[in-house]
């Protein structure tokens, strides 16, 4: 057979980049209705119709984006997560048939090796959405839960638990005076733990406040004046303790208000702009002086629109108001925002609307507080909407768990940030296990001369978007030679006593692997 003439190869090949192109553009079109073309564009390389219809690569180099590792199988969807001063992290779920009354399920991860251990509750109660926090002696502190004895699945109990990071054994704590479930807990300057609102025995949202001595073990009920039916308080309301000493609740109601601990009273906030932010999030920045509110859905229910709306509220201000900043790039309700060693935060999951477990965001999200910018990170393979978790681990990494929704609701995956990337890390290599207020102590580090940053960033305990004292506070710092000589915050109320994760960062934004110390 003879070979087509060279016009008829001329026009052959016009003809398969005229069919290239048009599919091309068509599968574009498709692309972009879906919305997955710019996210495409931000992991994969873009394509391009060549010379002679030849698709080539883009030999643009990829944006870093971070990466997930493969995710790791638990026995539960651990919608409560605490990172211990183990390095281990605690987390747990009922995970039992309601009305069983049988201990809640536990799990223990091991960050460095993957392991995953039993640790239920040793005690016969359920610890379901109940509220945490961390006392000044290590120990996690638990408030409430969820009675399974009772008909309707809204019912809290009295009871307080505490967990031990150095035995991982259990016990339980003193009795409240009112049953809780959905409590948040709050430590303040002085080392007492607030605990605030909460669903009684009969589903009904409980108003008065109780807070918690840990060296003497007892629960004290704040006089009438202090009582939050003044306040339309929400279950795990978003409480962030303020260097004045005094108390923001910022959501997840609109009106917001302040709660001042010497005269046990509360005040009308600034109102936010918005309106309600139902299972939006809440994160004091680093500065210590502004709070944002993230997202959240204006339909209790959860069933309606997501926003991607962001305020700030600086308290730094004469008179601060709430006023919107940069938008996130997705609507998310139930996010998790997690503060980075490099002072950015990530929201984590969540969901754009339509129910709590309904069209899930994989996608993580960073807010750069400095530039006011949002940038979209590698996407996650598990649905992390309602009842998700996410932690900062020491190592820089971030941990995301939970959702008892979808097929991988039981397992954990962690995220590795675009920090990780940028070089090799800075090591400290030897640092105070404790310090005391106003101390000035030294890291001793052979990358001093490059290190930018130095902090302490709070160990966290989280559930619900809520986040249980998280707090990122920068410390004053010299270089020397091979080492750094810091000073440890001025009191309390810029850092609750505890355990912190200490934070070096160095000019390509890589941080040292965080070692804990206790601040008293």
């Amino acid at each position: 057979m003879r070979k087509p003439g060279r016009a008829v190869r001329r026009a052959l090949s016009r003809g398969f980049t005229w069919r290239l192109s048009l599919l091309i553009t068509v599968a574009t079109v498709a692309l972009l209705s879906t919305g997955l073309l710019p996210r495409l564009a931000r992991g994969v390389p873009a394509v391009v119709a060549g010379e002679k219809g030849v698709v080539q690569p883009n030999p643009r180099p990829l944006q870093n984006l971070g990466s997930w590792a493969a995710p790791v199988s638990l026995s539960v969807s651990a919608i409560h997560a605490a990172l211990l001063t183990s390095g281990q992290v605690l987390l747990w779920y009922s995970d039992v048939p309601f009305g069983s009354g049988t201990n809640s399920h536990a799990n223990l991860w091991n960050p460095a090796t993957n392991a995953v251990t039993s640790n239920n509750l040793t005690e016969n109660y359920d610890i379901f959405c109940s509220g945490t926090s961390y006392l000044p002696n290590g120990q996690l502190f638990i408030t409430g839960g969820r009675d399974d004895s009772k008909p309707h699945a809204d019912a809290g109990i009295p009871q307080t638990f505490l967990y031990d990071p150095t035995t991982n054994g259990w016990t339980q704590g003193p009795t409240m005076s009112y049953y809780r479930w959905y409590p948040t807990n709050l430590e303040l300057g002085d080392g007492t733990t607030l605990i605030a609102s909460g669903k009684d025995d009969n589903g009904d949202i409980v108003y008065e406040m109780e807070e918690y001595n840990y060296e003497t073990n007892t629960l004290t009920v704040l006089p009438a004046s202090a009582d939050m039916s003044t306040a339309n308080t929400y279950i795990y309301p978003r409480m962030v303790l303020m260097p004045s000493g005094k108390v923001f609740m910022g959501g997840m109601y609109a009106q917001s208000m302040v709660f001042t601990p010497a005269t046990n009273s509360w005040v009308n906030g600034p109102t936010l702009n918005f309106g309600q932010r139902i299972y939006g999030a809440m994160v004091l920045l680093p500065g210590l002086q502004k709070v944002m509110q993230v997202g959240g859905d204006p339909d209790e229910s959860q069933a309606g629109n997501a926003t991607n709306t962001v305020e700030e509220i600086d308290f730094s201000k004469p008179t601060p108001v709430w006023s919107y900043v940069a938008s996130m790039n997705e609507p998310r309700q139930n996010e998790n925002l997690v503060l980075l060693p490099d002072g950015t935060v990530l929201a984590v999951g969540g969901g754009t609307g339509g129910g709590r477990y309904t069209n899930p965001v994989y996608e993580p999200e960073d807010y750069n507080p400095t530039a006011n910018t949002w940038t979209l990170y590698s996407p996650q393979e598990a649905q992390r909407t309602y009842h998700s978790t996410a932690l900062l681990l020491p190592d820089g990494r971030v941990l995301s768990a939970g959702s008892d929704s979808g097929p991988m609701a039981r397992t954990l995956e962690v995220f590795s940030p675009p920090y990780l990337s940028n070089g090799t890390r800075p090591t400290i290599t030897s640092a105070p296990t404790s310090v005391t207020y106003n101390q000035k102590f030294v890291i001793t580090t052979p990358d001093a001369a490059t290190i930018t940053r130095v902090a302490l960033i709070k160990v966290a305990s989280t559930t619900h978007a809520t986040r249980f004292d998280e707090r990122f506070v920068d410390l004053t710092f010299k270089i020397g030679s091979g080492r750094i000589s810091a000073t440890a915050p001025s009191s309390g109320n810029y850092a609750p006593p505890g355990y912190y994760m200490l934070d070096i960062l160095n000019s390509s934004g890589v941080p040292a692997v965080m070692p804990f110390v206790l601040v008293n």
